[in-house]
């Protein structure tokens, strides 16, 4: 029978070594787990993604004091399985530190106005669904104000995602009673296609297509992706 060696004074058999290693392993493993799950309270607010799908929208204004509103539900912040951080509730609130401060962090939250769920601790199939394509506030509120105009003599129709590697483009602006569409493995090769058939039709060189999508283009953007 394999035994530790002589030195030990109450002998081991080696597979209950081998166990307790394991158990130990296992331990350090959850623990560091448990580290990783908790925000970072250096970590910057600009990072957490934002709560709400499409362009940012504020529509509370001033400087945010938490002292006046000290009795609101506190800001909801939440782990997404990939590991960024989402808030869930009290996206207004953010917006407007962010406007004040844009290296706010985490920190510059009152811990009473402050809540956070781990990975599986809310509703996150939820936000899957209202919101697949998490953006940061960072991305978001840098667009703020940058609206193209649109051309004029433009035709205009919506593109969707339909799965992954299919676009569904589509247009009624072309003539009465009648719709083109296309579809394509990026939403740039769906327009192209749509405007090519577009171009065919109008007996045209040259059109502007302008495409609202009608459900998020991309994927989400994980912050922990290289």
């Amino acid at each position: 029978m394999d035994r530790c060696p002589p030195h030990c004074s109450h002998p081991i058999e080696v597979s209950q070594l081998i166990a307790r290693w394991r158990q130990n392993i296992m331990t350090i493993l959850s623990i560091r787990w448990i580290v990783k799950m908790e925000p970072d309270k250096n970590m910057k607010l600009a990072d957490l993604m934002y709560g709400h799908g499409g362009k940012f929208m504020c529509t509370l204004s001033g400087r945010f004091d938490p002292e006046k509103y000290s009795d609101a539900p506190p800001i909801q912040i939440c782990q997404m399985k990939c590991g960024c951080w989402i808030v869930g509730d009290g996206n207004n609130r953010v917006g407007r530190i962010l406007r004040k401060n844009p290296e706010a962090t985490i920190a510059d939250i009152p811990k009473s106005l402050l809540a956070t769920a781990r990975f599986g601790e809310w509703d996150s199939e939820m936000m899957d669904w209202w919101n697949p394509c998490a953006k940061s506030f960072r991305e978001v509120m840098s667009k703020r104000g940058k609206n193209t105009p649109e051309p004029k003599h433009a035709i205009y129709g919506v593109i969707e995602r339909c799965g992954k590697g299919k676009f569904f483009a589509t247009t009624h602006s072309v003539k009465k009673g009648v719709a083109l569409s296309a579809t394509g493995r990026t939403a740039n090769e769906a327009k192209k296609l749509l405007k090519d058939k577009i171009e065919i039709m109008l007996k045209r060189e040259r059109v502007i297509l302008v495409l609202t999508p009608m459900t998020p283009l991309e994927d989400h953007q994980c912050r922990f992706q290289s």
